[in-house]
């Protein structure tokens, strides 16, 4: 398994307006994580791989450190009707209940990388 740190075309603002976000993904080799690329919520331009913009190999400590600081962006993990988790993939109504639902997954994975 190998770790990819892709940097996506995130939007729904808009038709020309968009705003980058780092993502860290894992999987067999690139072709992988870019088909996983087009379930994730938020991504401009989903059918097509103009929505990559940049994807790079990194280290499982770049990846876990990476999970660490996608988690405490909520944005990247709202769905119709809620949030969902993108480790466990359990759904949320509110913002609160994954807060505190991800938080735990925070410690475990500082735990890996220490």
């Amino acid at each position: 398994m190998q770790y990819f740190e892709v940097v996506l075309e995130n939007g729904h603002m808009g038709a020309g307006n968009s705003y980058a976000a780092k993502r860290y993904l894992k999987g067999s080799d690139m072709i992988s994580v870019i088909s996983k690329v087009r379930s994730l919520p938020r991504i401009k331009k989903r059918h097509t791989i103009e929505a990559v913009n940049s994807i790079r190999p990194i280290t499982r400590e770049e990846y876990i450190k990476g999970k660490l600081v996608e988690l405490k962006n909520p944005h990247l993990f709202r769905v119709w009707g809620g949030y969902r988790c993108p480790i466990c993939g359990e759904r949320f109504r509110d913002i609160f209940s994954f807060r505190r639902h991800v938080e735990k997954y925070g410690a475990h994975l500082l735990m890996q990388v220490k």
